[in-house]
């Protein structure tokens, strides 16, 4: 099989190539210009010759139409003579015409004949040697250039299955957040295989379904996302069956860690080519790094969440201690995201920076109720235990290893841009910059915040009263961009509606 497939490309190469190549075009012009006919194979029925060039030939050297079955005889047999001998083989027609045919080889094999004719002399013997070397390079060079674009294909899928693994391992050193990994699993997908359309499905807890997480679709008509049961249509059958299910137009490709997790499903390539055995091997590879990346981010979403869970109960219990009502922590979660971007902050540092605005005072827990819910000005020595909750709450964190990143936040929060601040009178630059974010959110959301003992100050007094302390209590960079965020409409929409629950 794999010599039919190489012979037919060779045939292919050479009969597209011939009249183009220098040393064919060099010959034709020593020998008078006569003309070149190749076939792959010899036809059947000899009246088939007919309606090749040589018919037309025939025609136009004067053969009459009852002596052109004659001639056309003499081709066959000389044809047939020479794949049989696989050697050259002259003859002689028409009224004055001379003409050869040789067999095209490769290993032993004839893969097609090539016919020179319409010339007026026989080729002496010593020219004839020259052109049957001539016409056995041409074929060794086809066969070189046959064999390095087999060797290319063999090596591309694997040169980009190698590219592949290294990009997908890039990917999940970038991020473990699955919202941000499939659609960058989907366009790489799409990008390497040349496709219009993927589709990434995960399956659902009871394995019994795949659900639509991700689609990036190139195309003008988009699909709609929509689950499949295990077992139908392409997706379906490649997690059934463990393995890719490729048709012209579709390939399905199983996502596999330790345990099948979803599919991997490409639509229409871009040349509206078939997919190719190729493109099935390069796309097992990135399913394989891609299960690792996927499996991975799914841990640490469940760790996420259990982590996220666990500052919810605290935080809760801290909002209960100290009587806070209404607490809007969507919008100061939002203010929190918005700001740290303006810093140029990166996903995991912003969360860090989110979950400290949730458990800031959690030191609170060792300072007395009549201290903490005092109406009147504190005593110096109740200012000294209030002083006191950042290191304890750090110390009391500490203890909750997912949480040990947001320690520094919650130590030095309470520090401020002058050096005024506790509990290591830090200033300026030396205060961590989510230390520094924190100073002003969390002041801005205690001075809007209703609190048993006291009301809350209006959103546009509590923003002047934060701009009056740039520069003392917090860092002027952040106070900058804290009044554009929290001016925005779509933040105080957000604040006025949780505000008023």
């Amino acid at each position: 099989m794999f010599y039919e497939e190489h012979s037919a490309l060779m045939y292919k190469k050479i009969s597209l190539s011939w009249n183009k190549r220098n040393e064919i075009l060099s010959l034709t012009r020593y020998l008078k210009n006569p003309m070149w006919f190749l076939l792959s194979e010899l036809p059947q029925d000899i009246k088939l010759f007919k309606q090749t060039p040589i018919g037309e030939h025939l025609k136009n050297i004067g053969v009459s139409p009852d002596e052109i079955p004659k001639e056309l005889k003499a081709f066959y047999e000389n044809c047939q003579k020479a794949i049989k001998n696989k050697a050259v083989e002259q003859f002689f027609y028409g009224t004055n015409y001379h003409g050869l045919c040789y067999p095209l080889m490769y290993e032993d094999m004839v893969f097609g004949i090539i016919i020179l004719y319409g010339m007026r002399k026989s080729v002496k013997t010593k020219l004839l040697s020259i052109v049957v070397s001539l016409i056995d390079t041409v074929v060794r060079e086809v066969e070189k250039e046959v064999e390095l674009e087999e060797l290319n294909e063999t090596i591309r899928p694997r040169a980009i299955a190698l590219s592949t693994v290294h990009t997908v391992h890039r990917l999940m050193g970038t991020t473990l957040d699955i919202g941000e990994l499939l659609p960058r699993i989907a366009r790489l997908s799409l990008q390497v295989i040349r496709a219009n359309r993927c589709s990434i499905k995960l399956l659902d807890k009871k394995c019994k379904t795949l659900l639509p997480k991700c689609t990036i679709d190139l195309r003008k008509k988009k699909t709609k996302l929509k689950k499949v049961a295990i077992g139908r249509y392409a997706p379906g059958k490649a997690v059934k069956h463990s393995c890719s299910i490729r048709g012209d137009s579709f390939l399905a490709t199983p996502l596999i860690d330790e345990n099948l997790i979803g599919v991997i499903t490409l639509y229409d390539k871009l040349d509206a080519e078939p997919f190719t055995v190729f493109d099935e091997e390069i796309m097992k590879t990135l399913a394989e790094q891609s299960a690792i990346a996927i499996r991975n981010a799914q841990l640490f979403q469940e760790q996420e969440d259990l982590t996220k869970g666990s500052i919810k109960c605290i935080s809760q219990l801290l909002e209960t201690r100290a009587h806070i009502l209404n607490r809007p922590e969507g919008a100061i979660s939002k203010i929190i995201t918005l700001i740290g971007r303006n810093f140029n902050m990166n996903e995991s540092e912003i969360k860090r920076l989110q979950y400290a605005a949730m458990l800031h005072d959690a030191g609170q827990i060792g300072v007395p109720e009549k201290v903490l819910m005092k109406r009147g000005e504190l005593t110096k020595e109740e200012y000294e235990i209030i002083k006191m909750h950042p290191v304890r709450g750090a110390s009391l964190l500490s203890k909750i290893k997912p949480l040990k990143s947001i320690i520094p936040i919650i130590l030095y929060h309470h520090e401020n841009y002058d050096g005024s601040g506790y509990p290591k009178a830090l200033r300026g630059q030396s205060i961590p910059l989510s230390a520094r974010i924190l100073a002003v959110v969390a002041s801005f959301e205690a001075m809007i915040t209703i609190k048993s003992y006291r009301k809350a100050l209006p959103l546009e007094k509590a923003i002047e009263e934060v701009k009056k302390s740039s520069g003392k209590q917090f860092d002027p960079k952040v106070v900058k961009f804290f009044e554009e965020v929290v001016k925005r409409a779509d933040v105080k929409k957000l604040l006025k509606k949780e505000l008023k629950k």
